[in-house]
């Protein structure tokens, strides 16, 4: 997963944000993480878990004086089950790891202060309302239930604090690319294109998109 936050600065910097530290410097790092490092102390995970992402990696790129900023999550799978594992729970394990802060140097907010921090759930807040699935011959993600994604919609304040940042910064865009072993046969999903050797498929769409029209937003491969 990639998340890039390069527009979020730009819109921190016009804001006035360098302003309010005066004399700071402007922040440039290149921090890599290996999630290997930091599984063996982890208590609040189990066996399982720790196997399935001792090989993940987080890699932060920021260079704030050209606005610039990147995200890289990777974790490697061997099957269609580790996949579908990963893809569902990767959000909740990154926060048991607190491995977003160690990677970004961000400290952790008390959430009664209100604050949002922008780790893997808030950079895809309605990710966990989406069932992933992976198995020999299909892919899908599918929201879990309509009637639950739909009153998370109505009263979610994280959502409440995202929707304004997009009409000062752009929509969040959203893109999923899926490399198969097989030629795909049939796929249905959003802002679809497909590569020439039909191995290679894309979805896009944008958080708007998901909060006007999420019976879209779903998508399913057979190859």
């Amino acid at each position: 997963m990639t998340v890039d936050m390069g527009r979020m600065l730009q819109m921190a910097s016009s804001m006035g944000a360098a302003q309010s530290e005066p004399g700071k410097l402007k922040e440039k790092k290149d921090t890599t993480i290996y999630l290997k490092d930091i599984l063996n102390t982890a208590d609040n995970l189990s066996a399982e878990e720790k196997a399935l992402y001792k090989d993940g990696v987080i890699s932060v790129k920021m260079d704030e004086a050209k606005n610039e900023m990147k995200i890289v999550i990777s974790s490697p799978f061997k099957n269609g089950a580790a996949l579908t594992e990963i893809k569902n729970n990767l959000a909740a394990v990154m926060n048991k790891l607190k491995a977003f802060e160690k990677a970004t140097g961000e400290k952790e907010k008390p959430e009664e202060e209100g604050n949002t921090q922008m780790g893997v759930k808030s950079a895809n807040p309605l990710g966990d309302l989406f069932t992933f699935k992976a198995a020999p011959g299909r892919v899908s993600n599918t929201i879990t239930s309509m009637d639950v994604f739909k009153s998370k919609i109505a009263s979610d304040s994280t959502l409440g604090m995202i929707k304004p940042m997009t009409a000062m910064m752009g929509d969040f865009n959203y893109r999923t690319i899926i490399v198969l072993p097989k030629a795909v046969k049939k796929y249905d999903g959003p802002g679809s294109s497909i590569s020439a050797d039909k191995k290679t498929i894309t979805f896009s769409t944008t958080l708007t998109e998901m909060l006007e029209h999420p019976e879209k937003v779903s998508f399913e491969v057979n190859y």
